[in-house]
């Protein structure tokens, strides 16, 4: 990190190439700012642009812990949400077609690149990734609409949010 006469301070970028499930590359990612990189000092959570070649998905996947925010700047994609094994949304965006979409914990998802260019979105998310705790869970999108893949999903699901007992509530649990 760099800073100079008038303490405006300048953070590199941090670069990460991504892949599908399967090993693929899909394109890649640049982290903007984080809660984790000593540079922010207000904001609470990640923020990162990710790029999506033409043809590619980016998903499933879930995460236990963290909401997303997604939007697509440049190009045209799908988000593909699962609600249940039966019920899923897919919502286009981008190419002046600007939306957010709010994307709570728990639901597996995936970007679909449906353009001919690659696509660039920005995501905030909260709690910031963190290496050390796993918190998402890969699905490989031939098994998605599986009775397997969503036992398995509700599995580690229950290993970040084990059921209250009988009468208790979040509020009283204290």
């Amino acid at each position: 990190m760099e800073k100079n006469k008038e303490n405006i301070r300048i953070k590199p970028c941090k670069y990460v190439n991504t892949f599908d499930s399967d090993g693929t590359p899909n394109g890649w990612l640049l982290e903007l700012v984080s809660d984790k990189d000593g540079f922010t000092k207000h904001l609470k959570g990640q923020m990162y642009l990710t790029v999506a070649e033409p043809g590619t998905l980016k998903g499933y996947h879930l995460h236990a812990l963290a909401d997303y925010y997604i939007t697509c700047v440049k190009g045209k994609v799908q988000e593909i949400i699962y609600k249940s094994r039966d019920t899923k949304e897919v919502i286009e965006m981008g190419d002046e077609d600007f939306k957010t979409v709010e994307l709570p914990h728990g639901y597996p998802h995936a970007i679909k690149n449906v353009g001919t260019d690659d696509a660039y979105v920005l995501i905030y998310r909260f709690p910031v990734w963190d290496p050390e705790v796993h918190e998402q869970f890969d699905i490989d999108p031939d098994e998605i609409e599986t009775d397997e893949a969503w036992e398995n999903i509700k599995k580690f699901l229950l290993s970040f949010h084990p059921p209250l007992p009988l009468g208790m509530t979040k509020k009283n649990a204290g």
